[in-house]
């Protein structure tokens, strides 16, 4: 019995909730939502509208990016609105339609805002340090976008210290934002301030760039004084990332860095009396940079020898010397070879008044710097520019294609005057051209033309030996002072003047190795073979014409012909 009456209480109860529904609705009159318009923001979302219908209605859109659920129902309903992120720049509108039975009841508004045209970094505004290991000097900048842009660099303090490298923005969902990044890499702060630059980046259809600023700390202090030159020696020593093998250690005093001297108040040279215990004499070797000599080298105000040997992949790199090394007012002896340089700096005259050797060997140079003339450089009597070969070729018509960088130093004695100006340069002790790409027949040289004058018997007394024939012969006076010329493995070719094969220095200079051999199996730009077709079989006509050398070189040449 109790549970009959269970029973009936559930269906009692049921009855009673389906009469206050259908009360509901029939208390509904006609159609109504509680919102006419919807705005929407670019990214779109989620709205919630509120319908009571009295009748069964149907919600319809024109457009894929409105969705309504439900998209139909009776009574009280309450319906969510999707609306998509836009694809483009401008506005859109559309409108949701609710109908019965063919009527409209009523139709919602539906506005969408456009993305504006953006460029928003991460941050705009970053911090670095005055140095750090090179490959750790980069950063990036997340960078959200919907327009292509370009990156401007401003500086306000310093110059060209950052480099930007290309970004990639695929925008392929039209003018929704996406994401890239910029990558900044920066070189080291060699100024003892603060530096700053600012980043522009110019968007496509926008009228003002965005700005990024970029603060890079000061570096520390460099004196005028025997500490500075310590703090310099160390800062180019990180800078150019070199091998421990330099000797330099920072818990013990310079004049124990065996890459470094020092002036004594003994020295014969001494600049000035405060140069004592300061630095003479620089000499790194084995190094990894891509860039020219550090600023700091400047701060070595006393420096009289300079020596920078052994970057590492030499040929594939492509350096700049640098302006400040022509600071140095008092350098005699710079070596900068194998290091990867292809150009001096623009005011590289200015050591012409101090320079006295100039070692450029194993570097990239594509053509003997202009810049390299006895009137810049008075004083000059050694100059080294061999094995400026960035490419192994024995036939120059591959010249061009062996390497889009260049194949190396290369000149046509037929087209250009360089090598007749280095010939020329009277106060040179030392000339090494080895192992470049040089072609063409050596220059001759006429008497009485360019400045060029003959042996007389003024040079007879001042060498002690005899250069009768010289003189007698008119022989034009080239390198006078040559102690060593190295000339082989290039691509020259034809005769041999009489000033190069009867020159009274010649068997000084060993020609059998460092003259007269050119490249094996070379071929010039013409097609032809390369070599000297009056290459001598034997030293005997030299000794004819200068007996007394007979004595001295005899021997060697016996040697060699065995």
């Amino acid at each position: 019995m109790k549970r009959y009456n269970t029973i009936l209480l559930s269906a009692a109860t049921a009855l009673m909730s389906l009469a206050g529904c259908m009360n509901d609705t029939t208390t509904i009159e006609g159609f109504e939502a509680d919102n006419a318009a919807i705005d929407a923001g670019a990214e779109g979302g989620e709205y919630t509208l509120a319908i009571r219908s009295s009748k069964e209605w149907m919600a319809t859109s024109d457009v894929p990016w409105v969705m309504i659920s439900p998209a139909n129902g009776r009574g009280s309903v309450e319906c969510v609105i999707k609306i998509d992120s836009t694809l483009v720049n401008d506005s859109r509108a559309t409108q949701i339609r609710f109908s019965s039975a063919g009527e409209v009841l009523q139709e919602v508004a539906i506005t969408q805002e456009g993305y504006a045209r953006m460029i928003n970094p991460e941050a705009t505004e970053h911090n670095i340090a005055a140095s750090a290991n090179r490959t750790e000097r980069w950063f990036d900048i997340p960078v959200e976008a919907n327009v292509q842009f370009d990156v401007n660099a401003e500086y306000t303090s310093g110059s060209d210290w950052l480099t930007i490298k290309e970004h990639t923005l695929t925008l392929d969902r039209g003018a929704r934002p996406r994401n890239t990044s910029i990558r900044v890499e920066w070189k080291m702060n060699p100024e003892p301030k603060e530096r700053i630059a600012k980043l522009h980046l110019m968007g496509e259809g926008m009228d003002a760039p965005t700005t990024i600023t970029i603060r890079q700390q000061a570096a520390p202090l460099i004196e005028d004084n025997r500490q500075g030159d310590s703090l310099a020696i160390v800062t180019i020593f990180e800078k150019m990332e070199c091998w421990s093998d330099n000797g330099i250690s920072t818990t013990e005093g310079m004049h124990r860095w065996d890459c470094v001297r020092l002036w004594e108040a003994t020295d014969k040279s001494l600049p000035a009396p405060e140069a004592i215990g300061r630095v003479r004499d620089l000499d790194l070797s084995y190094f990894n940079t891509e860039e020219g000599i550090p600023q700091e080298i400047r701060y070595l105000k006393y420096l009289e020898t300079l020596s920078l040997f052994g970057n590492v992949n030499t040929m594939l790199k492509s350096i700049d010397m640098g302006e400040e090394v022509c600071d140095l007012e008092y350098l005699k002896d710079l070596r900068v070879a194998a290091y990867g340089l292809v150009s001096l700096p623009e005011n590289f005259a200015r050591l012409g008044d101090t320079l006295e050797t100039l070692d450029l060997n194993s570097n990239n140079f594509n053509a003997i710097p202009e810049v390299l003339t006895p009137e810049n450089f008075p004083k000059l009597k050694a100059l080294n520019l061999a094995s400026n070969r960035r490419a192994a070729i024995s036939d120059l018509r591959k010249r061009e294609s062996a390497n889009e960088e260049g194949a190396g130093l290369y000149t046509n004695t037929a087209d250009e005057d360089v090598i007749s100006r280095l010939l020329l340069w009277e106060a040179l002790e030392e000339l090494t051209l080895s192992y470049n790409y040089i072609e063409g027949a050596i220059p001759d040289f006429k008497v009485g033309e360019r400045g060029v004058r003959a042996y007389t018997m003024e040079d007879i007394a001042e060498r002690g030996d005899t250069l009768l024939w010289a003189v007698e012969n008119n022989l034009p006076r080239i390198l006078p002072n040559a102690r060593v010329l190295k000339i082989n493995l290039n691509f020259f070719s034809g005769e041999m003047p009489d000033w190069l094969l009867y020159h009274p220095r010649l068997l000084e200079w060993a020609p059998e190795v460092l003259v007269y051999p050119q490249q094996e199996s070379g071929v010039d730009s013409d097609g032809h073979g390369v070599g000297f077709s009056n290459e001598p079989s034997s030293t005997e006509p030299y000794f004819e014409r200068y007996p007394l050398m007979r004595g001295r070189f005899e021997y060697n040449d016996e040697m060699s012909e065995e």
